[in-house]
């Protein structure tokens, strides 16, 4: 199961005016972490589509990132 976690982020802009976001994450379950590996520390690009009781989350390799070698 994930679930989708929200949490607020606060910044301060010298000392006076507070401004205030949002930040969405989710959990990535453990059967999975073995597909994600070769993903670590790339830029991703993220298409959100939304159906139907249906939220499908695509992420793909930024394409200014395809000339990076991977060690």
């Amino acid at each position: 199961m994930v679930k989708i976690q929200k949490r607020l982020v606060k910044k301060r802009y010298y000392s006076k005016a507070e401004y205030k976001y949002p930040v969405y994450s989710l959990t990535i379950p453990k059967e999975f972490h073995d597909l994600l590996k070769p993903f670590l520390d790339e830029d991703l690009e993220a298409k959100v589509e939304h159906k139907t009781d249906v939220l499908t989350i695509t992420l793909m390799p930024s394409s200014h990132n395809s000339s990076r070698t991977k060690f």
